[in-house]
């Protein structure tokens, strides 16, 4: 499986951060992504015709925040709405319906003190990680109450401890593709964990392309691995090879 993925003339690894990279922490800006993934994602993004991309949720400015990767590591943020090659905007729709789904999220804000609002260049996100430490039945009603809100014909995503509403089509899947093509990829490894990286995994081509599941959970893609440690033992074993298939 890795032989064939780094024996491909042009390899495209994009991988989620939180729960793939990183672990979680109460506080969104406190999390440690693995050292041994970082090394092996900067090694891979040295050898030729490799494209290396983290791709997360997070917007572009708070991903950069958290992952130290820079050039030649590409970034997308907002689950796809945000490249780190080109700027984006929101249209006057866009930005009446986040304002409408941010007063919406305060309202249960308000309900279940705790509770927390994200506030992303494309997205507007109710976080309820802190709560559910505290309060478990508090955040499992926060979480129905923002799950029932209208998405007013715009996308919403229910992830592990986030409702999330969005100004925009793009997907990570969209964002996968969009890449593919940008760089001429062969084959693209995904790594994710979470239900918005079933996007990405949709948009796979497995053979050639690989999907890695992190985690349990149904998924579309093609392998699994525990946990984050895991991951980490997968990028270096994919590093070590495709350095070997290019010399």
């Amino acid at each position: 499986m890795i032989d064939a993925l780094a024996s491909t003339q042009h390899l495209a690894v994009v991988s989620d951060f939180d729960g793939t990279l990183a672990g979680f922490a109460r506080s969104p800006y406190a999390v440690t992504p693995e050292q041994r993934s970082l090394d092996a994602l900067a090694a891979l993004a040295q050898l030729p015709n490799t494209t290396v991309a983290v791709l997360s949720g997070r917007h572009l400015d708070g991903l950069k925040r958290v992952c130290p990767l820079r050039e030649p590591v590409l970034m997308g943020g907002s689950h796809g709405a945000e490249s780190s090659w080109e700027d984006s905007s929101l249209t006057p729709e866009m930005e009446a319906h986040l304002a409408q789904k941010e007063a919406e999220i305060k309202e249960i804000i308000a309900r279940h003190p705790g509770a927390e609002l994200e506030v992303k260049p494309f997205q507007r996100v109710l976080h309820l990680r802190a709560l559910e430490l505290q309060d478990p039945a508090a955040a499992a009603a926060a979480y129905e109450e923002g799950a029932a809100l209208s998405a007013d014909g715009y996308p919403k995503t229910t992830g592990k401890c986030v409702v999330e509403f969005s100004a925009t089509q793009a997907t990570k899947g969209t964002w996968i593709a969009g890449l593919r093509e940008r760089v001429g990829a062969t084959s693209v490894v995904f790594l994710g964990d979470d239900t918005t990286d079933e996007d990405g995994f949709a948009v796979l081509n497995q053979p050639p392309d690989l999907g890695v599941k992190v985690g349990e959970g149904a998924t579309q893609a093609a392998h699994r691995v525990p946990d984050i440690a895991a991951v980490s033992d997968f990028l270096e074993q994919l590093a070590t090879a495709r350095g070997r298939a290019l010399h």
